[in-house]
């Protein structure tokens, strides 16, 4: 299906049922020791994120196994659209999917995670709903700096791909403030501060 700097992921079966094999990509240059050792700890922690983040009320892939030896996990496939394309579709339905981003998101740094590559490509779209994916780059953290990040890269992402950026982030503030409450503020101030920062470096 897709093969990364970081992971391979191809489509597989478990129990006669559609799944993906992700696979930490084995690092040449690295000590093998050491190696497989990183790659153990993060394919643990991106389970464990997982896992943290369906408990937080977002939907995520269901996990099927997990090889810790071979730095692999087995995972529901989900068939639907990426949030990207149904976005670049347009029409009244993709304001709702925007705001819908914005609570996810939301529910993640309530629950005291940050995704780390919040993309719309990192988002499929199955029944009304987002289902988040790739936790490689994840992180546990509740600070106002790693969440504002956290969002500015949402940000980002969303002006390089999408003609309609400003409108669907506006969308994703809204829906951010709908979960975060008065906690937002600090988040979407110190989204503001970083853009500044980029601009005077």
């Amino acid at each position: 299906m897709k093969r990364g700097a970081e992971a391979e992921l191809r489509r597989t079966e478990f129990l006669g049922r559609p799944a993906v094999d992700k696979a930490r990509v084995p690092k040449t240059y690295r000590l093998k020791e050491l190696d497989d050792g990183l790659r153990r700890s993060r394919i643990r922690t991106e389970a464990r994120l997982m896992a943290e983040a369906r408990t937080a009320g977002v939907s995520v892939p269901i996990l099927y196994d997990i090889d810790l030896e071979e730095a692999q996990i087995v995972m529901e496939y989900i068939p639907g659209p990426t949030l990207k394309e149904v976005l670049d579709r347009g029409g009244p339905g993709s304001l709702a999917a925007a705001r819908e981003m914005g609570r996810v998101v939301g529910r993640l740094h309530r629950g005291g995670i940050v995704h780390g590559d919040l993309t719309t490509s990192n988002m499929l779209w199955r029944d009304g709903r987002i289902v988040m994916i790739d936790f490689s780059l994840g992180a546990k953290d509740r600070g106002r700096e790693a969440r504002g990040v956290d969002l500015h890269l949402l940000r980002e992402g969303l002006v390089s791909a999408h003609a309609r950026a400003t409108s669907y982030y506006r969308e994703v503030v809204r829906g951010y403030r709908e979960v975060m409450g008065r906690e937002a503020d600090d988040i979407i101030a110190t989204v503001k501060e970083i853009e500044t920062r980029g601009r005077y470096t």
